[in-house]
């Protein structure tokens, strides 16, 4: 699977928990703003905005090349059941006016539902051709191991998870595995809620002078620097244009591995 090192997430976007109207024209104006300057990634779920969210992404990528364009979408674990799982991605589907999802998730596990059941939905739908790659979000090694096992002939393509400078505990199990098995690691809140945007650390702030470039940068480019796809959330066209900044340059090593040891949240 190839997919972009930098998307644009979603949450908030038509709502949170609920549907919210009062941002959809801003928040298509944003998706487009992304699309236009390179952006190719967009991470949506059923979750956000009840569908709302869905739908403005549908909107945004009117006009443009399907084909050109990578949509993440999830399924929530309240439908993970096999005949709810195709009746949510129909759902995904038609609110992002799309024939296929180029990447499906499991978007959390539910241990009231038997994984297996899930995983078989999951692959009915990769063998259809409504998701051209499937993968499951904020699952363990143990879970992506038995969700695997399930599987007949469709590998799991990625594990989405938090991921960031502060909150790096999937680097004890998650990433080692995940890069031993070829499985993309999807970093959400890569910018730990906005904390890595702040101009109060002295390490971010040295070395965004440095390059030239802003701590969100910095915090972004030593993400992807790991071959991980980080997605922060797109809350406003002149946070894209810097989010796009961390693209098209390096991290000297020897600063990858400052941050890695020497940052303090």
């Amino acid at each position: 699977m190839e997919m972009p090192l930098l998307g644009m997430g979603t949450w908030g976007m038509g709502g949170k928990w609920e549907k919210d109207s009062s941002n959809i024209k801003e928040s298509v104006e944003i998706l487009r703003a992304g699309l236009d300057v390179g952006i190719r990634l967009i991470d949506v779920a059923e979750l956000y905005g009840e569908g709302m969210t869905e739908e403005i992404v549908g909107e945004a990528i009117q006009g443009y090349k399907r084909e050109e364009i990578f949509i993440i979408s999830k399924v929530w674990k309240i439908h993970l059941r096999y005949d709810d799982v195709l009746k949510a991605a129909e759902g995904s589907l038609k609110r992002l006016r799309t024939d296929y999802i180029d990447l499906y998730l499991v978007h959390w596990p539910n241990e009231e539902v038997p994984l297996k059941e899930t995983m078989k939905a999951m692959e009915y739908l990769a063998d259809k051709g409504l998701a051209h790659h499937i993968g499951v979000s904020n699952f363990s090694v143990a879970l992506m191991k038995e969700a695997q096992k399930y599987l007949e002939h469709t590998k799991l393509a990625a594990n989405e998870v938090e991921y960031n400078l502060i909150e790096r505990s999937v680097e004890q199990d998650i990433i080692p595995y995940c890069r031993a098995n070829n499985i993309q690691v999807i970093a959400y809140r890569p910018l730990a809620k906005g904390k890595l945007a702040e101009e109060h650390n002295e390490l971010l702030r040295n070395l965004a002078k440095k390059y030239d470039k802003t701590p969100v940068q910095v915090a972004l480019n030593w993400t992807m620097s790991k071959g991980i796809v980080a997605i922060p959330r797109a809350s406003s066209v002149e946070h894209l244009k810097e989010n796009y900044g961390a693209l098209g340059w390096s991290l000297d090593a020897e600063d990858i591995e400052s941050l890695i040891k020497n940052f303090i949240a």
